[in-house]
């Protein structure tokens, strides 16, 4: 085994009880020629996670690092997950949540070869199956990318690489450097934001292989998705830090593609009564591209309904 670090895997667990142990299983079952380190961070769960973590150690010395904070990390400057990344001496990085895993055992070695054998690419993502809380899957589709090359355009469309689990990328520490300001700001969905600083920033290539497992828990439970509560005021304001950000960087397509999403929130806010029409007025008229925002506003609003008139006649067809 190479005695460099390649990989980094980042296990960020609060309450997941019921699933850490198939988190971790995940890992320990990739057979790779890489060495990698994994840094587990227990955000003060109030389930027995922490118990289960250090039984787990116990059994299997010297995989992980575990971190167990004193209090929950949520909404407290760093965070849980920034924390572990920042900890990282990977050359590479990848996310693993508590409640995710991974189903093929050549995973990490298929991504980390792809990006050593292409330095031009930033990152490596692939497709996920979705399950249920008995890790069941369910019928639901993921919306990853369905062809090799990522691009600006899918995520206007909220087409992503992968689901966090599936995505790989370099750390700074190595000689690609990009600016991952927006990622310390502790924004929500951080994992969107951390796909458009990547497509942002260079190549992102997607393999078509199903290699991971996406919990969607819709009921119950401490998962995100399980939890998650739509805020059209803090959606604005992400969406102005993507902006922002943009902007800062100088990505063309990256700005039209930032302005183009926030026109759309703008226009949630607004029918939502959030904000008047001369504050809406007022920010659209700080946009560079305001022609092209409602070009792409309405096209996504079409190609949107056209799916879903598509979808609507499957399931009739499936009657």
């Amino acid at each position: 085994m190479n005695e460099k670090i390649m990989l980094s895997i980042i296990v960020p667990t609060y309450g997941h009880e019921k699933y850490i142990i198939q988190a971790l299983d995940s890992i320990r079952m990739q057979k790779t020629k890489y060495k990698y380190e994994v840094l587990v961070g227990e955000d003060a769960s109030p389930d027995n996670t922490r118990q289960i973590l250090k039984e787990y150690d116990k059994k299997y010395p010297g995989i992980f690092q575990m971190f167990y904070r004193k209090e929950n990390m949520g909404g407290k400057g760093v965070g849980n997950t920034r924390d572990l990344k920042n900890r990282a001496r990977g050359k590479y990085i990848i996310t693993l949540e508590g409640d995710d895993y991974w189903i093929a055992e050549d995973k990490i070695e298929k991504q980390i070869d792809f990006l050593e054998t292409h330095p031009e690419y930033i990152a490596v993502a692939h497709n996920c199956i979705v399950v249920d809380e008995n890790s069941e899957e369910t019928h639901e589709i993921y919306p990853d990318c369905k062809h090799e090359e990522y691009t600006i355009k899918d995520y206007f469309f909220d087409i992503l690489p992968g689901q966090t689990a599936t995505v790989m990328y370099r750390n700074n520490r190595e000689k690609i450097h990009f600016d991952r300001s927006i990622l310390e700001k502790g924004l929500i969905p951080g994992d969107k934001l951390l796909m458009f600083v990547l497509i942002a920033n260079g190549k992102v290539y997607c393999i078509q292989d199903k290699m991971s497992a996406y919990r969607h828990v819709k009921k119950g439970g401490l998962s995100f998705s399980a939890n998650f509560r739509y805020d059209v005021r803090k959606d604005l304001d992400g969406h102005e830090e993507l902006l922002k950000y943009a902007y800062r960087i100088q990505n063309k397509d990256g700005e039209k593609c930032a302005e183009a999403l926030y026109f759309d929130i703008l226009i949630r806010a607004l029918t939502k009564n959030e904000y008047g029409m001369r504050q809406a007025w007022k920010e659209y008229r700080k946009l560079k591209h305001k022609c092209l925002v409602v070009v792409g506003f309405v096209c996504k609003r079409v190609e949107l309904k056209m799916k879903k008139f598509k979808g609507k006649n499957i399931k009739n067809g499936d009657k």
